[in-house]
């Protein structure tokens, strides 16, 4: 409206030799592939992060089947004793694991870090003894964001020394027990170590930077390149509007994309976009505890699932499969489905059979081919 209204007829042919020199010179800058690697970068870190979360579920199935046995069985005279020391192992282990998810997490997120504050919190909510709060040491929050500035590796410390006596005990169900928990113990540390990694190294704060410069810039030079002209030559457009419509829309998927890359840029804050570590914590809590304990199961009998199905003659039933049917063998499969030979004998009579694998002719026939 200024260049149609407010300015001069010189000044406004002045602005007309801008606009077009702008107009021509603005194609060069690469937006489009500064900001689609930065967001595929925030995009990819994000999803990673999340990926790269420990399940203590593996862990808690390999311990409930690997510290089982009981070594001085035969002499005890409760043998429950032995069976509760094995649970109490389990259940230890288990608990030690989750300590360090939490103490690693208070690191990084801010959510964690607010629903457990302090050391004696962690105590109040009985997932670490206060003895083994003491050995662990209070946690300054601004020292525990340093490398080396948080003990959260002690408590998977503590549960390899465990392993480890157990396996001299000889609780482990078998000797190849052993180094497969050890590994699996150590995965889930390594797991936690990624997951700090990522917090500590974050993308350079020069490229974000970089990023929103160029886009900022990028719109204040199209605010002026994309301005209607007045006076028009050969070859330009015959429409004259006032406003730049698809500016306004490369304005909305622009700062979007910008926008998306800001909401994923850290994931373990306190915003609706972020992990909810606190549902993930009391989920991994209710799962491995359970299974580590020593549950009961249903009963094992006769299945309904294996029974044939018997079908009187005469009645007007729809056909249920029976077994055999279900699990895709027996006899019934001659019924549905023909041979090889016949599928082969068929391809020949329709005009269909090309030297090339029986895979290759059955999928050519289904394509009509």
């Amino acid at each position: 409206m200024v260049y149609r209204f407010a300015l001069s007829a010189e000044q406004a042919v002045v602005f007309d030799k801008l606009i077009r020199w702008v107009r021509k010179n603005s194609a060069q800058l690469p937006l489009t592939f500064l900001l689609g690697f930065y967001v595929s970068l925030v995009v990819k870190r994000w999803w990673e992060q999340y990926v790269k979360l420990p399940w203590p579920d593996e862990v808690a199935t390999y311990l409930k089947v690997a510290i089982s046995k009981n070594p001085k069985k035969e002499e005890t005279e409760d043998p429950e004793t032995e069976d509760n020391e094995n649970l109490k192992i389990r259940r230890t282990i288990v608990r030690y694991c989750l300590l360090s998810y939490v103490l690693c997490l208070r690191r990084i997120s801010s959510l964690v870090r607010k629903h457990y504050p302090d050391m004696d919190h962690l105590v109040t909510t009985r997932l670490m003894r206060k003895d083994e709060a003491d050995l662990i040491g209070e946690e300054d929050p601004e020292d525990m964001q340093k490398h080396g500035g948080s003990n959260w590796w002690l408590p998977m410390k503590w549960s390899i020394d465990i392993i480890r006596k157990t396996q001299m005990d000889g609780r482990l169900a078998n000797p190849p027990c052993y180094p497969a928990l050890v590994g699996k113990v150590s995965d889930f540390r390594k797991s936690l170590t990624q997951v700090a990694s990522y917090g500590h190294v974050t993308i350079p704060l020069v490229y974000t930077q970089v990023v929103h410069l160029a886009v900022y810039i990028h719109f204040a030079v199209n605010l002026v390149g994309d301005q209607w002209t007045i006076w028009r030559k050969d070859g330009d457009e015959d429409m004259d509007l006032y406003y730049p419509i698809f500016l306004t829309f490369k304005f909305l998927f622009y700062f979007g994309w910008l926008n998306v890359a800001e909401t994923l840029y850290n994931p373990f804050g306190c915003d609706d976009e972020d992990f909810e570590l606190i549902d993930l914590i009391n989920r991994h809590i209710k799962v491995a505890t359970t299974i580590v304990d020593e549950g009961n199961f249903p009963e094992i009998r006769d299945d309904e699932f294996w029974k044939p199905q018997e079908v009187n003659e005469g009645e007007d039933s729809e056909w249920v499969p029976n077994i055999e049917d279900r699990i895709g063998m027996g006899k019934q499969m001659d019924l549905k489905f023909k041979s090889i030979e016949d599928i082969v004998i068929d391809e020949k009579c329709g005009g269909n059979w090309r030297k090339t694998s029986f895979a290759s002719r059955v999928e050519s026939r289904d394509l009509g081919n």
